[in-house]
């Protein structure tokens, strides 16, 4: 199971609180979560995300009762006016370098902003999505943890 570092931020993606949620306590997923508590970051990004993929009321009350804990906690991080231009000028440059991943673009906005998020804070993005992370790694610099 791969661990956090103690001292260190972390900020998860979506996908890693999915696949907790689906897999239940016994998942390296939810493991993970529980053990990085109290380091952990939620980026807004990612609370819009769970939200507007809850299927139901029960599922949306118990994302709802997530987001207010850490929202009282204050660890809730949102992306910047500087980084929704510093999004912009990496998808560019995606799109430019990389014409082959010129469709991907809409779909990496999100995931960009997220990575942006968990630079500004110095935190580290944990994320079962190697594809795209692994690509916009390498347009701009933040600390990447895949699982």
């Amino acid at each position: 199971m791969i661990r956090p570092p103690p001292a260190r931020k972390v900020v998860f993606d979506t996908n890693v609180y999915i696949a907790a949620i689906q897999g239940g306590p016994q998942t390296q997923a939810h493991q993970l979560l529980l053990s990085a508590l109290p380091r952990t970051y939620l980026s807004a990004v990612v609370a819009q995300e769970l939200l507007s993929g809850a299927v139901d009321t029960v599922g949306e009350r118990l994302v709802g009762r997530y987001i207010d804990r850490t929202e009282r906690t204050g660890r809730v991080i949102a992306p910047t006016y500087e980084d929704w231009k510093e999004a912009g000028k990496v998808l560019a440059r995606i799109g430019r370098q990389d014409a082959g991943q010129r469709m991907r673009i809409p779909r990496l906005v999100n995931d960009v902003l997220l990575a942006l998020c968990a630079r500004q804070i110095g935190a580290t993005l944990y994320t079962l999505n190697r594809e795209d992370f692994t690509l916009i790694v390498r347009y701009t610099r933040f600390a990447l943890q895949v699982l």
